[in-house]
C-alpha cells in the first residue's frame, strides 16, 4: 500500500445512486447499507457504462468529522459536464440518479491492489489507521472523500482512495 499527497486540480462531476450510513451501521451485516448499494450500481448501472469505464465511490455531507457521524455515499461514474449530469438527472429520476461534485484540492491518496471488497476495506482501514494516529502530519476536511477504481472492475483491480486534507 503507498499514500501521497495528489492536488485534484478541477472538480470532478459524479453521478450515481446514494446512501446514507455510519460506520457503526456497516459493522452489522444487517444494518449495512454500502454492499447493497454497490450490489444495486453493479445491477442496474455498471453494464450501462462504457467498457473500462472508471467507477467512483464518493463520501460526503458528513454528520460530523469523527468516524461515528452519519454520511452519504454515491455510487456512481464521472460525468464529462453540468449539461451531461442534467441530461442524466432528468432521464434517471426515476432511478434515484443524483449528481455530486468532487472539489479540486488537495487529498492524501491510499492505493490497493487486489479483490474486492477486501482491496477497499484494506484502503480504508489503513487511511483511518493513518489519520488516528497521533503523529500524523494531515488534517482531514471531512468534506468529500473518494474511491476511485481505475478501469471499473468491482471484483478485482486498484482503487484509490482519496481522503480530503486541508
Amino acid at each position: 500500500m503507498t499514500s501521497e499527497v495528489k492536488e485534484l486540480p478541477e472538480a470532478i462531476a459524479c453521478s450515481g445512486i446514494s446512501v446514507r450510513t455510519t460506520n457503526n451501521a456497516e459493522i452489522n451485516q444487517e444494518t449495512a447499507k454500502l454492499g447493497r448499494l454497490w450490489q444495486k450500481f453493479y445491477q442496474n448501472h455498471a453494464d450501462k457504462l462504457p467498457e473500462g469505464e472508471d467507477i467512483y465511490g464518493v463520501y460526503h455531507n458528513y454528520e460530523s468529522e469523527d468516524l461515528v457521524g452519519a454520511f452519504d455515499v454515491v455510487a456512481g461514474w464521472k460525468t464529462d459536464s453540468e449539461q451531461e449530469s442534467s441530461d442524466n438527472d432528468n432521464k434517471a429520476n426515476a432511478a434515484n440518479v443524483v449528481t455530486v461534485n468532487i472539489p479540486a484540492g488537495k487529498y492524501l491518496v491510499f492505493s490497493e491492489e487486489g479483490r474486492m471488497p477486501y482491496t477497499i476495506m484494506n484502503a480504508w482501514e489503513k487511511a483511518w489507521t493513518y489519520f488516528n494516529d497521533r503523529s500524523c502530519e494531515h488534517v482531514r476536511t471531512f468534506n468529500v472523500d473518494f474511491e476511485h477504481y481505475i478501469g471499473g472492475n468491482l471484483e478485482y483491480g486498484q482503487v484509490d482512495v482519496y481522503i480530503g486534507i486541508e
